[in-house]
């Protein structure tokens, strides 16, 4: 059945239970606040099995890999980061401030509007490196942390950069206030970063291969100048500045401004734009202003709209930069809090909307290159996280992953109605990947970023790994029809909205722009555990409705109808699904939703603020069932990346699936599909599910889609049914899929070719093994499993302790129909939103669009 929307913490079958060690209760006794002093262990927030392939890649179960500039090399910085972007904290006499990644543009030079864009490069500076991208990597000035540390004879300050190819690539400057008032000392540093910095008395500037800190007084006069210790390391990117007492001696609360820019080889000082980048000179500056400063990241940004508006996370530091206003950003630092050795992490959000850093395993190089894919380089990456305000670790919530638009980043659906609705009135965290890029399709590199976030996501936070949702909008719905198809035993429920089933556009029977090979029908076979709800808008420009319809309800009579009643014209009445080589989840039976507004377009749902009524309710907990009775899975070797090994090629109890013929169609693929009768559950009942409503707004809408009853219990067999299409060998885990091999075990197959089925369990010594009433001398049943050989056609096995001649009779199904095989005379589901069953040819529409955007 579709999911209730009731809220519940299910107890968990000891099957699936976990035992909790040291690390994670010490993590339920500090709450969030784990993640700022010690991650604890991932595996209690990860699935896990009790037997056989685990679900997903084996990067979602990875060690934390060793990142180097999350390291402390210099024996004076101990705490950990925090890897929450605009937070900052007081640790045992440590200072530390962590940026937010990729938000090194400067100045707005352009007057771009800031607020939510549909469609942006996330980012509202405009300022663009040098073209030599060995010395600056398009990412140099990238500030990612800031600390500080005080000691008897030297205060010591490390600035940790996004890349750091050469030592002398950036510039940084310290400045300090330490009277707090902007009418004494000076406003203008050495070397001019081209912007004032009002009230400056100290400034510590540093470049790499050399640093100094000087003195002014309260006219603005120099006073003093010295020379000071520096040390780059360029592996962390990290820049060691250690200032002795003597020379500086920061008491009390000093008001701090810190800047990041580049540094100017042949004249000292700061690298200033120009109209465009040569490999010398960084570009940017515009007629609307002409003079930008060198300054291209500024620290101590803790407001951020990105966090409430979904916009770019610069886009304060680009206002302030174009206004010539760098001290806006001035913040006090207390020096005594930090001389006393104290602890304060109130700076640190633990709930709510946050963006947190995370070191990757993959070595793409440094820095970013937005003009290919993968865009964004660095071992470190971000993503946006929600966490709902009630979070408790001993009562973990669930996870839903939601999946970002083309030219869309992490931070696209920050502060929206919809993140509210999937993370608080569900108890869910909500994750939102960068994917490595705004077009990586959630292929190859974008794929793995998923389960590296979802990796980093385990070490911070107690989640309950058997309660997981996968959505998306745009090419975020394609990552769920993609990712929840390929990996289908993560997931409980999936909700697409405006998705395209392929990589590009799809208009069939043509294959997908982006490549046939991306299409996700090929494997929608996998979907057979896993509700999906597919909003479609019938203007959509972007995604013609045509190719979601095809995904959902196939080629023949309810497509046609479908798109008569919405669009006036059909594709074909009662066209087979087969004519056109496409499946459908109508005509596989599995359990779907697809929802269409006649009035909308590609962006109108985005434009209402995510808002889409009634999705909680759908996706409801999401609990996944790991073990269900009957298992399909289509293996497609063209969509898997071994190199990066995201290998599907099974899920559930069914793995290791290989193909009988790689060359076989277009787009090649094996599928195993098994029926365990060891459940106790006849196949369940399908019927038809319509419905209608209205929201978000006055948008009306229509609903079709298939629905199952409550599986009717039956007596266990010791039976397996399996049927393999082009499937040279696979493996059936026995104990989940609740079988005894150390009873008398039946195994029907009907096979396309000859192969091998390997049964994984502990058979008793003396077990023999017959084909169609045959012993099979040759073939060893024992306590590692056995590998049954298979002939194409139709075969009978009997494994037991003595030799059997036929097979044992099979359970009654009842009445019940095949999910595979929908009646013809289906029943119509209830629909409360609507007070009754609603079909959908003929709907009237119930309201008109309005559309309007988040921010004016």
């Amino acid at each position: 059945m579709i999911p209730s929307p009731a809220r519940h913490r299910p107890v968990l079958p000891a099957r699936t239970t976990r035992a909790v060690g040291l690390t994670a209760l010490l993590a339920l006794a500090l709450g969030f606040a784990a993640p700022q002093a010690e991650a604890q262990d991932a595996a209690d927030s990860l699935p896990g099995v009790t037997s056989g392939q685990r679900p997903g890649p084996d990067v979602l179960y990875a060690d934390e890999p060793a990142a180097p500039q999350l390291a402390n090399h210099d024996p004076r910085f101990s705490a950990p980061t925090l890897r929450v972007s605009g937070a900052e904290a007081y640790v045992a006499g440590e200072y530390l401030y962590t940026d937010h990644l990729y938000d090194d543009f400067g100045a707005d030079t352009d007057g771009g509007a800031s607020s939510a864009p549909v469609v942006g490069d996330g980012h509202e500076g405009n300022l663009s490196y040098p073209t030599d991208r060995d010395r600056y990597a398009d990412n140099a000035a990238d500030l990612v942390e800031f600390r500080i540390v005080p000691g008897q004879d030297a205060v010591t300050y490390r600035i940790t950069l996004g890349a750091l190819p050469e030592p002398d690539a950036t510039i940084v400057a310290v400045a300090l206030d330490t009277d707090r008032d902007e009418d004494t000392g000076t406003s203008q540093l050495p070397g001019d970063p081209g912007a004032p910095f009002p009230g400056t008395d100290e400034v510590i500037t540093v470049w790499g291969t050399g640093a100094e800190h000087v003195a002014f007084d309260a006219d603005g006069d120099e006073i003093a100048s010295n020379s000071v210790d520096v040390e780059a390391d360029l592996a962390a990117g990290q820049l060691t500045v250690t200032v002795p007492r003597d020379v500086s001696d920061p008491r009390g609360t000093v008001r701090t401004t810190v800047a990041t820019g580049l540094y100017d080889r042949d004249g000292g000082g700061w690298l200033l734009p120009g109209d465009a980048p040569d490999s010398e000179t960084p570009g940017g500056a515009s007629p609307l202003l002409p003079d930008p400063p060198g300054i291209f990241n500024l620290a101590f940004r803790f407001d951020e709209e990105i966090l409430t508006d979904g916009v770019p996370p610069d886009v304060e530091q680009a206002r302030a930069l174009a206004d010539g206003e760098p001290t806006r950003f001035a913040h006090d630092i207390d020096f005594a809090k930090l001389d006393a050795g104290d602890t304060d992490r109130s700076g640190v959000p633990t709930t709510g909307t946050m963006v947190r850093l995370f070191p990757s395993r993959l070595d793409l190089g440094p820095g970013q290159d937005r003009d290919s894919f993968p865009a964004f380089l660095g071992q470190l990456q971000p993503y946006s996280v929600y966490v709902p305000e009630d979070y408790d670790p001993a009562d973990p919530p669930g996870l839903t992953l939601n999946m970002h638009s083309l030219g869309q980043h992490h931070f696209q659906y920050n502060g929206s109605e919809g993140v509210r609705q999937l993370g608080e009135e569900r108890y869910h965290v909500v994750a939102t990947p960068l994917a490595r890029g705004t077009d990586g399709w959630y292929q190859h590199e974008a794929e793995y970023d998923v389960f590296e976030m979802w990796n980093d996501l385990a070490r911070q936070l107690r989640l309950d790994p058997d309660r997981v949702t996968m959505t998306g909008y745009s090419m975020g719905g394609y990552a769920t029809y993609r990712l929840g198809g390929r990996y289908p035993d993560l997931v409980g429920t999936a909700m697409t909205v405006v998705g395209p089933p392929g990589d590009g556009i799809w208009l069939p029977p043509a294959p997908p722009t982006g490549g046939a090979e991306t299409l996700s029908n090929h494997w929608l076979e996998n979907t057979r555990n896993v509700p999906y709800l597919n909003i479609a808008t019938a203007e959509d420009e972007l995604v013609p409705i045509i190719g979601p319809t095809v995904h959902n309800v196939g080629t023949g009579a309810l497509a046609d109808g479908l798109l008569t009643d919405v669009l006036g014209e059909g594709i074909g009445v009662g066209q087979p699904d087969e004519a056109v080589g496409f499946t459908s989840f109508e005509e596989l039976g599995h359990r779907y939703r697809y929802r269409v507004y006649p009035l909308g377009e590609h962006f109108t749902i985005a434009l209402l603020d995510y808002d889409l009524p009634g999705s909680a309710a759908f996706l409801g907990d999401g609990a996944v069932d790991r073990d269900p009775p009957h298992v399909t899975f289509a293996s497609v070797p063209a969509a898997d990346d071994a190199d990066l090994g995201l290998v599907a090629d099974g899920a559930y109890w069914v793995s290791d699936i290989t193909l009988a013929d790689r060359d076989a169609g277009d787009v090649p693929k094996g599928v195993v599909d098994a029926f365990s009768h060891g459940h106790g559950q006849q196949r369940p009942e399908t019927f038809r599910h319509t419905d209608a409503g209205v929201g978000p707004a006055a948008l009306a809408w229509t609903e079709v889609g298939l629905d199952w009853a409550e599986p009717v219990e039956t007596e266990p067999a010791n039976l397996l049914e399996v049927e393999l299409t082009n499937t040279a060998a696979a493996t059936i885990d026995l104990a989940r899929a609740a079988l005894d091999p150390e009873r008398e075990l039946t195994i029907e197959v009907v096979a396309g070719d000859d192969g091998e089925l390997t049964l994984d369990g502990a058979f008793p010594a003396g077990t023999q093994v017959t084909r169609d009433g045959e012993q099979l001398s040759d073939v060893t049943a024992d306590a590692d499993g056995v590998r049954l050989p298979v002939t194409a056609g139709e075969s009978v096995f009997v494994l037991g302790p003595v030799e059997q001649t036929a097979a044992p009779g099979r359970p009654d199904d009842g009445p019940g129909h095949r999910p595979d095989q929908p009646p013809a005379d289906t029943r119509t589901a209830a629909t409360p939103a609507t007070g009754g069953g609603a079909g959908l040819l003929g709907v009237a529409l119930l309201g008109a669009a309005v559309l309007f955007r988040r921010r004016a």
